[in-house]
């Protein structure tokens, strides 16, 4: 069984007496790509089937597959091979085509109207938290740094505790940028649903925009996913998120150039006598 399809896994249970959970988990899998679900946690694809974690566990098994890690790898593997078959003279051409064809995508599906409101937001916010978890930190932090440089007032905690006790004290002239892949992490969802509270405005950058996330968002950046889940550690994976961060600095220095030009500057100078 082991050499067999996801789709002719599920099409072996259905020859059995299916639960009604089994049948759920089944019609989940059919509804949605592979591409999706191969990023989630198995909270997060919990969450997203509307079923608890152990009977994902329990479907996992059914599958024939030990466990959710070893079904996440029979996904991986069934979406393409973890790697092309890259000549070792020409891969440094392999992965320059990769990144061009990666910024060709952000740019087809990147939305100037969304692009613009959650630049209004942030303009208008007193303070900016950004969060990610994971490898979707990397992008918070670079917003954040960003920001800073620009002389707008930016938090970013890594640890969700201390992030929390900053949300709590924000309020509606505030605004919270999340970053996640899956727009399933279990923190962020936590998160943004105390900022709503709080009355914050809420902007997400997802690959995926029908997530347990994006119901609390003020507006959805839709970030390129990877095209195979090896790539999600790589730059690579991560230049969908990168992309909209500099959109958005972007967006904010031209709003008022000679304001920014000026803040930049000082910022510079502020460093210029510390660098080695």
């Amino acid at each position: 069984m082991s050499t067999m399809t996801i789709k002719a896994r599920l099409e072996k249970i259905r020859e059995k007496k299916v639960t009604k959970l089994q049948k759920k988990l089944i019609g989940f899998m059919e509804t949605n790509s592979y591409e999706s679900i191969v990023y989630f946690s198995i909270t997060e694809f919990a969450t997203a089937a509307g079923v608890a974690e152990a009977t994902v566990l329990r479907f996992c098994r059914s599958l024939g597959f030990n466990g959710y890690q070893d079904f996440k790898l029979g996904l991986a593997q069934e979406i393409g091979p973890a790697h092309k078959k890259i000549d070792e003279k020409s891969y440094i051409y392999d992965i320059c085509d990769s990144y061009m064809e990666m910024l060709d995508r952000c740019r087809q599906r990147v939305s100037l109207e969304r692009v613009e409101q959650a630049v209004g937001y942030l303009l208008s916010a007193k303070t900016i938290c950004c969060f990610g978890v994971g490898n979707s930190y990397v992008p918070a932090l670079e917003l954040h740094n960003r920001l800073m440089k620009m002389g707008i007032y930016s938090q970013c905690e890594r640890d969700l505790h201390l992030q929390s006790i900053q949300i709590s004290s924000c309020g509606e002239r505030d605004a919270l940028v999340i970053f996640s892949v899956s727009g399933g992490t279990k923190d962020s969802v936590e998160l943004a649903a105390a900022a709503r509270k709080c009355g914050m405005k809420i902007i997400v950058v997802t690959s995926y925009e029908k997530s347990p996330l994006t119901k609390y968002a003020d507006v959805v950046l839709a970030a390129v996913p990877c095209e195979h889940p090896v790539e999600a550690g790589s730059l690579i994976g991560k230049i969908g998120q990168i992309f909209l961060v500099d959109v958005l600095c972007t967006g904010i220095y031209y709003s008022d150039r000679a304001y920014y030009d000026e803040r930049i500057a000082k910022s510079n100078a502020a460093v210029v006598g510390k660098l080695v």
